[in-house]
């Protein structure tokens, strides 16, 4: 049995002897404490937050002008529901289609308003009012353009006529087709057929929901969309309307709802096989059922601490990026008591008693797991400096987690072991020397003691290529197109697939992007520069319309009427006579069949004022800008160059002392989101390492442990991002975490294995393999185990962070417990070159102390 230390013996053994006398104090404390830490944590979880804005800090501009869009506007998001009859459909089916949407809707409008604020099924209402007031909706420059083209044909005819003629190259063409594709741009896609969201040529049939508030999360959309589901069934389904028939989900509100689901099902799903999977990988191992609950109970109250005290910190909501941070706590907290259990038994069977073996397992992994949870909680907490609340709310969590585990292993474990194992039949047998000598540890130990040049040299060469890999290392392995972090099959089944089938049907997105100003000034400076930025890349390819409230409700109508009076007084029979068929249509279209008159707010269809109509009822403070379906604002880049040329336009009323336009919408979340993620990533991943580093130093020292120790680290993370590259695995905001994640557990196995190295005088690099190795390669099964069952995940960001972290577990494992202990016997093989061990272990044992074999009431 390896000694105790003289002077940690009476400590140890007081504090082992202390916690096993009051252990039933301590658990009664901890649990009356755990009951409201389990509160606070469920409130956490039940008001989980999928808002985009809520991974970004609460000054960014987008987030900012989100809140300010939510005071003055109604929704601006919708729900659409399609149904799909197949490619050129039959009338039949088309009708039946149609039917099914009806009956729908009908349901739909009972819905209450907080819900639903309205249900489209077409645009006649919008169509009549456009038709009607179609030469007062052209914008006056074009009235001025139809009546310079008009006076120069009637000064042609009239030269003509009168012999005036100095050069007759024929009559101006009356040709107003560019102006008339003006008016179909605002005017509803060719592809519908009559007044409805419908195209017998793609077969589709579709119903508008709009939500009845402006969110970015998928509360209110689950909600919605189930209540849809709940009456589609009731009234049969499609099939009842006309045999196979397909309904489909899509828009914003499907986005978030599909989202947040994968999400949910994934971690569901991911928890229930970790926690199988575990709890046997324990069994396997220890080969004595009582681990698990020794192991789990401290550690599940050491997760909803974490929580509680990050509520009183001021957390008062978890985000996407947080949702899944209590089973990380869990995956990396459970090492301490794994390699301290570990230490336990290996007493056990050794022939120690029970509160020996305590004082043994706690001597000889106190300061390794110390030192390891204090490397973890740095790496955490270092994220508590970053702008990007994602990481900023992972710090405070993970941080406090690391350190509770810790301190709650050492706290209540030692009373509950001994409790399960007073019994007899819960002794543990020892191992045979056969049995002990063909475990995977001991061959292990075995074979780095036979080969450790040829390791230490294979690691130096797999170290240099990695090394020339990520020299290229740039901005092209962040990842910008955020389609590639929605889940797998939407695309083939869910939103991704509907969404394009949407697009083809109405030809614009129904969701714009919006520049709130503080007056209608304002409003049409910005709604003229976003025109004018529309002549050149990238808003020419981006953007397919602008709409302000002057586009339905003009306010220089008076001059408009005007100038179509003159326009009509010009048009002569005689002109009239000229026209084309096509021409002349063209013409009643732009102009009408009959003088228009002034449009009035009270006939403005509501569904055309829906963004610019405000709570208060001003409807003259908004700009909208749609963006076109090929805008490609997926890809980060060019969702950057749209929001930047739309925020330049933004601060053209700062010329004349008013201030920017506020940029409201999706796209300028995403772009800020990208922005943070370029700023905080690189100073996140410094501070993280560069806080591990610095906890190391303080405990090893400046002695020969240190350099080893980092080593390791610097070793494992330069193969993890060889290996990211060489897989093509870009890194984005949910899968980032995986480093600062791996700066942590990957100096925990290095730190472990160096102090149980150190604890045992300095002597025994195989021993040190054999009695920490083991443990720490159950440490990294288990968190393996846990990445491992998020690469069965929908979710793609999901799916890279378990691939990333999985990637990094490896390489900080094979560092730890492969390379350090061969570069370790390399070096003790030279002469006068001995390991220095850190101040809390001696170069050399300590003659044996005398170890008190009082064992608790029971005990074996």
């Amino acid at each position: 049995m390896t000694p105790l230390r003289p002077n940690s013996d009476d400590r140890t053994a007081r504090f082992v002897r202390w916690t096993v006398r009051h252990g039933r104090w301590l658990w009664l404390l901890a649990l009356i404490l755990a009951g409201p830490a389990i509160w606070r944590t469920g409130h956490l979880y039940a008001n989980l937050r999928s808002d985009v804005e809520e991974l970004l800090p609460r000054d960014a501009p987008s987030v900012k002008a989100i809140d300010e869009l939510r005071r003055r506007m109604p929704g601006l998001q919708f729900l659409g529901v399609l149904v799909d009859a197949g490619p050129n459909a039959s009338p039949e089916r088309m009708r039946g289609a149609q039917r099914f949407i009806e009956a729908l809707a009908a349901r739909v409008r009972s819905y209450p308003a907080e819900l639903v604020g309205g249900v489209r099924l077409g645009f006649a209402a919008e169509r009549a009012f456009i038709e009607r007031h179609a030469p007062v909706l052209l914008e006056l420059d074009d009235l001025r353009q139809i009546r310079e083209r008009i006076q120069d044909r009637l000064h042609y005819e009239y030269g003509k006529e009168t012999g005036t003629l100095l050069v007759d190259d024929g009559p101006p063409p009356l040709d107003f087709s560019d102006l008339e594709q003006r008016y179909r741009a605002r005017a509803p896609t060719d592809q519908l057929t009559g007044d409805r969201f419908s195209s017998a040529q793609l077969g589709l049939s579709l119903l508008l929901i709009e939500v009845g508030g402006f969110s970015t999360g998928a509360q209110e959309a689950e909600r919605l969309i189930d209540r849809v589901r709940a009456d589609e069934k009731s009234l049969g389904g499609p099939d009842a309307y006309a045999p196979g028939l397909k309904v489909g989900f899509t828009g914003d509100v499907a986005v978030s709802a599909e989202e947040t689901a994968a999400l949910m099902e994934d971690l569901t799903i991911s928890s229930i096989l970790v926690v199988a999977a575990v709890i046997l990988a324990l069994y396997l191992y220890f080969r004595w059922w009582a681990v698990v609950v020794a192991l789990l109970l401290p550690l599940g109250l050491s997760a909803v601490f974490a929580f509680g005290l990050g509520n009183l910190l001021g957390i008062r909501e978890l985000n996407s990026n947080t949702a899944f941070l209590g089973s990380i706590i869990v995956g990396n907290g459970i090492n301490f008591g794994i390699i301290q259990l570990a230490r336990y038994v290996e007493a056990r069977r050794g022939g120690c008693s029970v509160t020996d073996a305590l004082m043994l397992g706690m001597w000889g992994t106190r300061v390794g797991t110390l030192s390891a949870a204090l490397a973890a909680g740095v790496a955490y907490a270092s994220l508590m400096a970053m702008q990007f609340r994602g990481f900023r709310q992972f710090g405070v969590i993970g941080g406090l987690g690391m350190i509770l585990c810790w301190g709650l292993t050492f706290v209540l474990a030692p009373p509950l072991i001994a409790w399960l194992d007073r019994s007899a039949d819960l002794h543990l047998p020892r191992r045979s020397l056969a049995r002990t000598n063909r475990r995977p540890i001991v061959l292990l130990s075995r074979w780095v003691g036979r080969h450790p040049r040829a390791i230490v040299m294979t690691a130096a060469a797999l170290t240099l290529l990695a090394l020339t890999r990520i020299r290229h290392f740039g901005a092209d392995q962040l990842e910008y197109d955020f389609s590639r972090m929605r889940r797998a099959d939407t695309w083939r089944t869910g939103e991704g697939y509907w969404g394009k089938k949407m697009d083809a049907l109405l030809g614009q997105y129904l969701t714009p992007t919006v520049l709130l100003v503080d007056n209608e000034i304002e409003a049409r400076e910005i709604a003229a520069g976003v025109r004018q930025a529309m002549k050149v890349p990238p808003l020419s390819d981006m953007v397919a319309s602008v709409r302000s409230i002057d586009d339905i409700l003009p306010a220089d109508q008076d001059e408009r009427l005007k100038e179509i009076a003159l326009i009509r007084k010009k048009l002569t029979p005689n002109i009239r006579a000229e026209l084309t068929p096509e021409q002349t249509k063209n013409v009643e279209t732009l102009l009408g069949r009959e003088p228009p008159g002034r449009i009035t707010a009270e006939e403005i269809p509501e569904t055309l004022l829906k963004g610019l109509l405000e709570h208060d009822g001003q409807a003259g403070r908004a700009v909208l800008v749609y963006p076109k379906p090929t805008a490609g604002l997926w890809e980060g880049p060019r969702n950057a160059a749209f929001v930047e040329a739309l925020r330049a336009v933004a601060l053209l009323p700062e010329k004349t002392g008013g201030r920017a336009a506020r940029v409201a919408g999706g796209p300028p979340l995403t772009a800020d989101i990208i922005a943070s993620m370029n700023r905080d990533g690189p100073l996140a991943s410094m501070m993280a390492f560069g806080g591990v580093v610095l906890t190391v130093m303080l405990l090893f020292r400046l002695g020969m442990a240190t350099p080893f120790v980092l080593g390791s680290l610097v070793m494992g993370v330069t193969w993890l991002l060889a290996l990211a590259m060489s897989f093509h695995v870009k890194i984005n905001f949910i899968n980032f975490i995986a480093f600062p994640i791996t700066f942590g557990i990957g100096v925990d196995y290095a730190v472990n294995v160096m102090a149980r190295y150190l604890r045992d005088g300095a002597r025994d690099v195989a021993g040190a393999i054999r009695g920490t190795g083991g443990a720490v390669g159950l440490c990294s099964v288990t968190t393996i185990l846990g990445y491992s069952s998020l690469l069965l995940a929908q979710n793609r960001g999901l799916f890279t962070f378990g691939l990333l972290a999985v990637m990094g577990e490896l390489t900080c494992l094979s560092a730890a417990i492969v390379v350090l202990p061969a570069a370790l016997l390399l070096v003790r093989r030279r002469p006068r070159e001995p390991i220095p061990a850190s101040p809390s272990a001696p170069a050399t044992p300590p003659p044996p102390p005398p170890v008190a074999t009082q064992t608790p009431t029971g005990a074996a």
